[in-house]
Order: C-alpha cells, then structure tokens, then sequence
C-alpha cells in the first residue's frame, strides 16, 4: 500500500511537471461559429479587444488562433482556414496590425508584442 501510494505521487510529480514544461501559446485566440472572436486563458476567455498585449514568452512567442468558424479569418497579419489551429511564431518584439474580420465595426486589430 505505502509503495502504491509512493509511486502515485512520482507519476502525479512527473505528469504536474511534463504540463507545466509544454510549450503553450502565450496568447490563444478562438473564434466561433458566426465570427465572434475570444481570448481564451486557462481560466478565463474574454471577448477579442481591438488591441491585443501579448508578453514574449523565452526565445519565440506563439500566437495561436482556433477557427471553429465555417469561414476562413484574417486577424492582421494572421490568416487560418476555416476548423483549423495554427500557430504562428513571432521572433521579436514589436507591433503589428492590420484587416481583422472578427471585429465587425472597425476591421482591424493590432498586436502588440512586449
């Protein structure tokens, strides 16, 4: 019993580990069906703003859009298919922007990565 219990609590160590060390996105972004656009955190998602503040994450920053939309999006200089992830890698700080058709008002979006 007490060696079970011992070898649970590795395996619970190891796996607390393995999820901590995986490369995440830094910023996540769903959209839905219809266009609406969120940005999902581990525990929260909020509507897409206009200005999005991503923090630089080691030596490369990922920006990861989930399109569960039937249409294909653009979010500034990031494109994805229609049911599909992609993720896009930013080498560097700075800002970039353009055409987003998530915000159905103003069409634009902006990126700033610190």
């Amino acid at each position: 019993m007490r060696r079970n219990l011992a070898l649970f609590a590795v395996m619970l160590v190891a796996g607390a580990g393995i999820w901590y060390a995986a490369d995440r996105p830094a910023v996540q972004i769903e959209i839905e069906p219809g266009g609406h656009a969120f940005v999902a955190s581990l525990f929260s998602r909020a509507a897409l703003p206009e200005t999005v503040s991503v923090r630089q994450a080691g030596s490369h920053t990922v920006i990861r859009i989930v399109n569960h939309d039937t249409h294909r999006h653009q979010l500034g200089p990031f494109d994805v298919e229609a049911g599909r992830v992609r993720d896009f890698v930013v080498a560097y700080a700075g800002t970039f922007g353009g055409f987003c058709s998530a915000h159905e008002m103003s069409k634009q979006i902006v990126f700033v990565v610190e």
